[in-house]
C-alpha cells in the first residue's frame, strides 16, 4: 500500500464530490475539520482551495493555527481521504483536537490507511519541528484511538466534547523527536 499527500487542487472536484457524498450517506462523522459538503461548481471549489491556502500561509482569524492541508491518494490516484496538520497549538487547539487531524472515506476504512495517513503527517510535522504532537479522537471512535496509540500515542485525558455534549474526546500525546 502507498499513499501521497497531496496538496488540495482543482483536480480533486470530481473526486472529491464523489467522497463527500459517500461521506454524507454513510452517516459517519466527517474528518478533518476542513472536510464538509460536495460543492455545486468549480468557482466554490476553487474558493475553498483558496480557504485552505490562506490557513496554511496565516492568513485567518488569529485564534486559530495556521494549517497545511492534504488530500491523500493511493497510488492509481484514488483519494481516499484527507488530513490536516496545525503548525501550532492555539488555547483552542489545545483544549480540544490538537495538532493533527485525519479521515479515511468510508468505502476504504480498515485497510490500514489511517495508521499509514498519520506516519506521513508525523513525518510532516517533524519537518516542521512539531517534536510533541496532540492529537484528539471521540472517545466513540474505538478504531481511531486505536491507530493514534498503534502511533504512539500515549493518552493524557479525556475531555468534555465542547460540541457534543454527550461526547467526550479522547487526548493523546506523540513524541515525534525520532
Amino acid at each position: 500500500m502507498k499513499l501521497h499527500l497531496a496538496k488540495p487542487d482543482l483536480y480533486f472536484f470530481e473526486q472529491y464530490n464523489e467522497m463527500m457524498t459517500e461521506w454524507q450517506t454513510s452517516g459517519t462523522q466527517i474528518a478533518p475539520w476542513f472536510l464538509d459538503k460536495p460543492f455545486d461548481n468549480m468557482e466554490d471549489f476553487a474558493e475553498f482551495i483558496q480557504m485552505l491556502d490562506n490557513c496554511e500561509r496565516g492568513n485567518l482569524d488569529k485564534k486559530y493555527s495556521s494549517t497545511t492541508s492534504y488530500f491523500v491518494t493511493d497510488e492509481n490516484g484514488k483519494l481516499i481521504g484527507a488530513a490536516s496538520l496545525r503548525h501550532y497549538l492555539t488555547a483552542e487547539g489545545y483544549n480540544t483536537w490538537g495538532h493533527i487531524g485525519y479521515g479515511v472515506r468510508p468505502s476504504e476504512r480498515r485497510k490500514g490507511y489511517a495508521v499509514c495517513m498519520l506516519k506521513m503527517v508525523l513525518a510532516e510535522a517533524k519537518d516542521k519541528k512539531i517534536q510533541r504532537v496532540l492529537l484528539g479522537c471521540h472517545s466513540s471512535n474505538i478504531g481511531s484511538a486505536k491507530v493514534i496509540e498503534k502511533c504512539g500515542g500515549i493518552l493524557e485525558n479525556i475531555v468534555p466534547d465542547p460540541d457534543d455534549k454527550k461526547e467526550t474526546i479522547r487526548r493523546y500525546w506523540i513524541d515525534n523527536k525520532e
